[in-house]
């Protein structure tokens, strides 16, 4: 859809809302999940009574009290402190409570170097029991705490309109305050000229807000990432299909397919970038840490296929450790496959 001018060239790169999460990391095994009636690479929300059942049966067994590995989590976050990580300027809005989980959040973005948005709210703030299997692959617990009461006077209205790109994700149309919220920031996003970017996130978040997400992918948003079940739950298509099909109305398009790559296309230009082979470890944050990559090539002004390869890469190198967490040396290893990859287009 046509935007409205700029008024001025923006000075922040990327303004994210979602739900801030602390993610509760432990190691299991199948049966575990089974045990629990858990469905295997899923996030499901849950009651805190439920969380605290499913942490005291996964941390108490074979004899011994085992500890989560704790670390700032939900989507969004996981994608700004990652692109931040790169050297992007990135603004982060949700909700926390004054509680100690809070302020470990909190933490976690100042170490990002990812501004601080959040509204301070009565309550407890939002944590996530995140089961890993042996073979990577994780399953969300999340109880959402006081994220759920996150409302249209808290969305930093200015860091939007002085940015070049609006992140969100399809988990934040839960509560009616939420959704006014979220809606509220796009019509912001738009009338000031704002790229608007979303990744679908999980396949419960599109069953459950398909009819948002449906209006949306028709006349709102420019940039969208999906996995495949998450692109054939909108379309009714495999992979490569679904994003052609998403492209009709959304300029960039980006459809992951686990091992087998992803499938991106801008307009009639379609690329399909093969995954990298690695040792899986957790796939907790690929999803997200892919979007991350992405949109830093983008912001680059570098080939929607570079682009792709960044979010691989970075996608890769993630799943090589338990959390959400990137080598040291990625950023470096980034920019020489941007570097190289412009010189190639110049050629």
């Amino acid at each position: 859809m046509a935007r409205t001018p700029r008024a001025a060239a923006p000075d922040l790169e990327i303004t994210g809302i979602e739900n801030a999460i602390l993610d509760l990391l432990v190691r299991v095994e199948d049966r575990h999940l089974d045990e629990m009636g858990l469905d295997k690479g899923i996030m499901k929300l849950v009651s805190a009574g439920e969380q605290e059942a499913i942490l005291d049966h996964v941390l108490n067994r074979d004899g011994e009290v085992l500890q989560p590995e704790i670390e700032a989590g939900g989507s969004c976050a996981n994608v700004l402190r990652a692109a931040s990580l790169l050297g992007v300027d990135a603004s982060y809005s949700s909700a926390v409570a004054d509680d100690d989980i809070g302020r470990l959040f909190e933490r976690g973005l100042e170490a990002s170097r990812v501004r601080n948005r959040l509204a301070r709210i009565d309550g407890v703030t939002g944590t996530s029991v995140v089961l890993v299997t042996p073979d990577g692959e994780r399953t969300m617990n999340t109880h959402l705490g006081v994220c759920r009461q996150y409302r249209a006077e808290h969305v930093p209205e200015d860091d939007i309109r002085r940015s070049r790109i609006f992140f969100t994700t399809g988990y934040i149309w839960d509560t009616p305050n939420q959704i006014d919220a979220i809606e509220h920031a796009i019509d912001i996003a738009r009338d000031a000229g704002v790229k608007l970017a979303i990744d679908l996130a999980d396949p419960f978040a599109v069953g459950r807000s398909r009819n948002h997400l449906l209006r949306h992918q028709e006349h709102g948003f420019d940039i969208l990432f999906a996995n495949a079940e998450e692109a054939r739950m909108m379309t009714g298509l495999e992979p490569e299909a679904a994003a052609r099909e998403l492209a009709r109305t959304i300029e960039v398009v980006a459809v992951k397919h686990g091992v087998r790559g992803a499938w991106v296309v801008r307009q009639e230009e379609i690329h399909h970038v093969p995954a990298h082979r690695v040792e899986v470890v957790d796939t907790t944050g690929a999803g997200d840490c892919f979007a991350a990559g992405f949109l830093y090539g983008l912001l680059r002004e570098l080939p929607v296929r570079t682009c792709c390869e960044i979010g691989i890469a970075m996608a890769a190198d993630t799943i090589t450790h338990l959390g959400v967490k990137l080598s040291p040396d990625i950023r470096e290893r980034l920019t020489a496959i941007g570097h190289e990859q412009s010189l190639q287009a110049a050629h």
